[in-house]
């Protein structure tokens, strides 16, 4: 008597033998998503960034340039930031549309070794030069920044109210 053992192919067919078919009809609300950021104690929830285009780009050429700026930021810190992801630094982008401004809200994963100030300054600094860039130098990338956040909860809730949320 010879017994198979179904194995998946990947992580979707996994939680479709564990949860059933009911895992692709799952969303997660805004505010499970706020609650799942306060809780992670590694995501620096209190302290309020947004990096601002001032132009009508997509979403994907806002992605690419954080990621760029994230690429550099870590270069910068640690050289060897690819072999040891525990000290990279990660960005939570949230991107959001206003008229004539593309831009985006940022939580960072900052490692405790790092000071949490000097990273911002750094990234601050180099969206700036991001800018300069550009072929509409012109309209220069504005970089806002807060360190002093009155209920983490709002200000986390409003960055993720939008539904483009990237990873980098």
């Amino acid at each position: 008597m010879s017994t198979t053992i179904k194995v998946p192919n990947s992580v979707s067919q996994l939680m479709k033998m564990r949860f059933g078919e009911s895992i692709s009809k799952m969303y997660l609300t805004n505010n499970q998503i706020t609650n799942a950021y306060l809780e992670d104690k590694s995501i620096r929830t209190d302290i309020q960034i947004v990096a601002n285009t001032y132009m009508n780009i997509t979403y994907d050429r806002l992605t690419k340039m954080l990621s760029l700026i994230n690429a550099q930021l870590n270069q910068k810190l640690f050289r060897y930031y690819q072999k040891y992801p525990d000290k990279r630094i990660g960005f939570y982008c949230c991107h959001e549309y206003v008229e004539d401004n593309t831009h985006s809200h940022i939580l960072l994963r900052i490692p405790p070794e790092y000071d949490c100030k000097d990273i911002v300054i750094k990234l601050g600094r180099l969206w700036r030069q991001l800018g300069k860039r550009t072929k509409w130098h012109g309209t220069g990338f504005q970089f806002y920044k807060d360190f002093e956040v009155e209920d983490e909860k709002k200000c986390t809730s409003y960055t993720i109210k939008k539904k483009y949320h990237v990873a980098i």
